[in-house]
């Protein structure tokens, strides 16, 4: 059995086809394939492209792929997942069986192998999204970052952007943010940091996200104004877990909480502020790092839709061990 799993995103869209003991036959990686923000010309580009790719790579295993696990960023709020669907089965063997659904399922998979669970995202964006044992769904936040994206790298940049202005007007303490914005930034004075933000050459919420790695390097030297910081990302993101929580399980029920996206790069940090947050709230909940990258967790998607309920800890090993080569 072939799986071709694909993880489409913002930034980059990357596609594997492996079998159901995780040996990878073919993999690839693509341009941004948000149906929200591009053309409908420039998706099909893209996805046209990474297929065509992975055929070149192997065409005897391409033309017997079972199955095809999308899981495409945007998909589900545009409404063109049986769209997205249509044009995919144009360009696979006729067998395949085309899965197509947000790519918060991948998340989600590379941590809990295709078990039940919630994933807390935490990218540029952010949003909290669970399955539970009958196959129910929940999402909370992750609605647009101009007024919900708690715990995203956009919302620990602006809130170290915040604080650095606050404390060069007089308004809050000191904190070592300044010295590393200006650095990052290239400037010598704090008012100088808008015209770096607003810059025409990239959208602020970009540029701010990037300011993410600052704040938690910040916090882990022992900047009181980055700990806060954190602290308050982890009490936001927390809200959208109890909320997915509640809707899907019973409050002791022990359920994995997978971290994904780049603000968990170092999670140190963030699992300790949500144990603590978790303790009366969700007091049997397991917070866990992903074990595959998120194109295995379709991958395991892909399995899911083919009636293998069981993935061993053997395969994330050997997906592992076959994606870096």
């Amino acid at each position: 059995m072939y799986v071709l799993g694909i993880d489409g995103g913002g930034t980059k869209t990357s596609g594997v086809v492996a079998d159901e003991s995780g040996r990878v036959y073919m993999q690839t990686i693509g341009g941004s394939s948000n149906p929200n923000a591009l053309t409908q010309e420039k998706f099909e580009e893209v996805l046209s492209g990474l297929l065509a790719e992975l055929e070149n790579q192997n065409p005897h295993i391409f033309a017997q792929l079972s199955v095809c696990f999308a899981g495409m960023s945007g998909v589900g709020e545009s409404g063109g997942d049986a769209e997205f669907a249509k044009l995919l089965k144009k360009q696979l063997p006729a067998q395949t069986d085309v899965v197509v659904v947000n790519d918060a399922y991948n998340a989600l998979y590379s941590g809990t192998l295709g078990n039940p669970g919630i994933v807390q995202i935490a990218g540029t964006g952010a949003i909290s999204f669970g399955i539970n044992y009958e196959d129910k769904r929940a999402r909370a936040g992750g609605w647009g970052y101009l007024f919900d994206d708690g715990g995203s790298g956009y919302y620990l940049g602006n809130e170290a952007l915040r604080a650095v202005f606050e404390h060069f007007d007089g308004r809050g303490p000191s904190t070592v943010l300044t010295e590393r914005l200006l650095n990052f930034f290239d400037a010598r004075h704090v008012p100088e940091l808008t015209g770096k933000i607003y810059s025409p050459k990239e959208h602020p919420r970009a540029v701010i996200a990037k300011l993410s790695p600052i704040v938690v390097e910040a916090a882990q030297a022992g900047d009181p104004v980055a700990e806060g910081i954190i602290c308050k990302a982890c009490e936001e993101m927390m809200k959208c877990i109890e909320a997915c929580h509640n809707k899907l399980f019973d409050f002791d029920h022990p359920t994995v909480i997978v971290l994904s996206g780049g603000v968990f790069t170092h999670p140190g940090q963030f699992v300790w502020y949500l144990n603590e947050l978790s303790r009366k709230s969700l007091p049997n909940v397991i917070f866990r790092e992903t074990r595959v990258d998120p194109v295995g967790g379709a991958v395991i998607g892909g399995l899911k839709a083919m009636g293998i309920s069981s993935i061993e800890e053997s395969f994330a090993e050997r997906l592992n061990r076959e994606l870096k080569k």
